[in-house]
């Protein structure tokens, strides 16, 4: 057993490389910084009621030039807000206008609410704003859509959660998944039924919940989750982080050596159906070192009777493989040097001989399987703190424990409130070293667009393939779904 601390991960940015998030963006700009693609004016629709309407435009507005830093005596952990115009950081600003936004009458959202039933009221909700942004998107030419729902709605929408969560996390950025799938069990979603009816739309959605931009508002519930409100420069970085890559930004990436190999991470998750019947293949998301994904879905899934555990079959599975990285090569004009697969749930010998199958038709030599969990394991160490992020234990050839939350040098604390989790990971077949794969999921925990803290709990991989089957269960396995990562998120 042998336990050692991996080094913060660098991120590489436009002009440089940092190991935080804002502090590189500020200091570096976005990775796409001189790229001639990368957005500058970012045209967008806003959907709502007057009053929320109002409400964005002037937080917007108020962002535009800056937010002060939090006070505080940890100045790393709540950095001031640089703004977001074409002199700041992302050399990027927005624009909107009343041809852009789509008013919603509050008396036909409150008939809704005061006449239905959760289930049946918050479809006819999702298809209000739906329509709304439909008309907008035929009529002008929009580069993200804002849907800004009134507080009252959501207090019905959310009716019944009650739990609090571990961590102080913004509007724009999920709850981690709640069950062994991935999906929160809190009934119909407005969120996610909301991005699932967006997929028929040609430009992303980003939801704005009233305490992002109403001071007044100090909790805010989401998914079963009641959380407190970040402080106000950390929500404005979170929120224009995610508008720019939305609308076509890079903000950072992996940093790589040119020696090593070009890898292209897949994420394996599963789903269950909205009548709980049927577990599907979660959906596969595809990343290069950049983190550009793309969004698949895979097949039903079944629960083995040796383990428990919810399998793909060998077909299903070199079907999934082979389809997502065809579509990376579509993408990127390229085939990977190495394919890493995280999956959610261990490997059986019918999923590796079925990644094998794929690897082998594109000739692809060299792939590490690896599954991750959650684990209950816990390290101690003298002090006040639990011990720090990137504390790496290897409790044997296969299993390993990874701390990819905890005490941060950077920040000079734990920014957590309660004990925190490990992962544990398992080599199921693999080529790299333990810890060679460990470091690069401490890696992956920072390619989350919609969180500048870079202390997330799990890899991009992971939460990207849980987030999306959350979405994909309020559609048709037959519906047509967006490729891009951006429409998920």
């Amino acid at each position: 057993m042998i336990v050692e601390l991996l080094p913060e991960p660098e991120l590489e940015f436009g002009a440089g490389r940092h190991v935080d998030i804002r502090f590189g963006l500020r200091n570096y700009g976005p990775i796409t910084f001189d790229d001639p693609v990368a957005p500058h004016e970012i045209r967008l629709g806003i959907v709502g009621t007057a009053v929320t309407i109002s409400g964005v435009k002037d937080w917007l507005a108020k962002c535009r030039n800056g937010v002060p830093a939090k006070v505080s005596k940890k100045p790393n952990l709540f950095p001031s807000f640089p703004g977001f115009n074409s002199e700041g950081c992302f050399r990027c600003e927005w624009v909107t206008s009343e041809k852009l936004e789509g008013t919603i009458n509050p008396r036909l959202i409150e008939s809704i609410i005061q006449t239905n039933v959760r289930d049946v009221g918050i479809p006819k909700l999702v298809e209000l704003f739906i329509e709304e942004c439909r008309r907008l998107c035929e009529k002008s030419s929009i580069d993200v859509l804002i849907c800004a729902p009134p507080q009252d709605m959501l207090a019905y929408t959310d009716h019944g959660t009650t739990i609090i969560s571990e961590d102080t996390v913004d509007e724009t950025a999920d709850p981690e998944p709640q069950d062994s799938e991935g999906n929160a069990e809190v009934g119909t979603d407005f969120h996610d039924m909301l991005k699932a009816h967006g997929m028929s739309l040609p430009k992303p959605i980003q939801m704005v919940r009233p305490a992002t931009y109403d001071e007044t508002i100090t909790h805010s519930t989401h998914k079963g989750v009641v959380r407190r409100v970040q402080d106000p420069a950390t929500r404005a970085w979170n929120f224009h982080t995610a508008l720019y890559y939305k609308a076509g930004g890079t903000p950072w990436r992996l940093a790589r050596s040119p020696s090593e190999y070009a890898s292209c991470f897949v994420g394996v998750s599963f789903y269950r159906s909205r009548d709980k019947q049927r577990v599907f293949t979660s959906v596969a998301q595809v990343f290069n070192e950049r983190g550009e994904g793309m969004i698949l879905r895979g097949g039903e899934a079944k629960k083995s009777e040796d383990d428990r555990q919810h399998h793909l079959t060998r077909e299903d599975m070199e079907a999934l493989l082979h389809k997502g990285l065809t579509a990376f090569h579509r993408e990127h004009k390229h085939w990977p040097a190495r394919v890493v697969v995280h999956k959610t749930s261990a490997f059986n010998d019918d999923e590796m001989n079925g990644c094998d199958d794929a690897l082998t038709k594109l000739h692809i030599a060299s792939r590490d399987l690896i599954s991750i969990s959650d684990s209950f394991i816990r390290l101690y160490r003298p002090g006040s703190y639990p011990p720090l992020r990137g504390t790496f234990l290897s409790l044997d050839d296969r299993n390993s424990v990874l701390y990819t939350r905890g005490s941060i040098d950077f920040y000079q604390l734990y920014p957590g409130m309660y004990v925190p989790r490990t992962l544990a990971f398992v080599s199921a077949d693999v080529e790299q070293p333990a810890k060679t794969l460990a470091k690069e999921i401490l890696a992956l925990t920072k390619m989350n667009w919609n969180n500048t803290q870079f202390d997330a709990a799990y890899p991009i991989t992971i939460k990207a393939a849980r987030q999306v089957g959350a979405i994909l269960k309020y559609l048709d396995s037959d519906s047509p779904i967006q490729a891009g990562y951006a429409f998920y998120m």
